[in-house]
């Protein structure tokens, strides 16, 4: 079976998202990758700041709350079992848990937050990170070898030398569960 995966960047385009397609092509392959145009997200989904130590540290940042940005997205993509959503926005999302930067909610679609994420790190990191994301909706388990896409905990300095594999056994069941679909 061949999938398509499509990623909708929110508020912020980002320059390392062809470097997603590619290696998702090469890792899953892919059979088409489509990146929609930058949208935004509702203002009224947006928390802003409320401390001034809290605007102090996100600076123009945001917050949003997982089940509203995931109500939100439910309205613009519904479920198809050969499409992947990869969803890539810069706010802190409530409710993703502390130090993670990526999450996959669905069987269909993964978000990844860049918020936390070092500019000098964040192409790299964040094509780590959603190459993780995509690995678990083809059916992939967190990992404890080191160096494997798939290893657990998925943080952006995981992926910070740009390596992009899975181990042995990942990618063996990766191509387990690709023939059997």
């Amino acid at each position: 079976m061949h999938y398509d995966l499509i990623i909708r960047p929110f508020d912020r385009d980002y320059s390392f998202i062809e470097d997603i397609c590619k290696n998702s092509e090469s890792l899953y392959k892919i059979a088409k990758c489509e990146i929609l145009p930058m949208k935004m997200l509702p203002e009224s989904l947006l928390l802003s700041p409320k401390s001034l130590l809290a605007k102090l540290l996100m600076k123009k940042r945001k917050m949003v709350y997982l089940s509203d940005l995931l109500g939100e997205l439910k309205r613009h993509f519904t479920y198809n079992s050969k499409k992947i959503v990869l969803i890539i926005l810069p706010h802190y999302i409530l409710g993703f848990g502390d130090g993670l930067a990526g999450l996959t909610p669905e069987s269909d679609f993964s978000i990844v937050s860049t918020y936390s994420i070092d500019e000098r790190y964040l192409s790299k990191a964040c094509v780590g990170i959603s190459l993780h994301e995509i690995g678990h909706i083809f059916g992939l388990k967190h990992c404890r070898n080191e160096g494997c896409l798939m290893k657990a905990p998925c943080k952006p300095k995981n992926f910070y030398n740009g390596v992009y594999k899975f181990c042995e056994k990942h990618e063996n069941e990766l191509v387990h569960m690709k023939t059997r679909k």
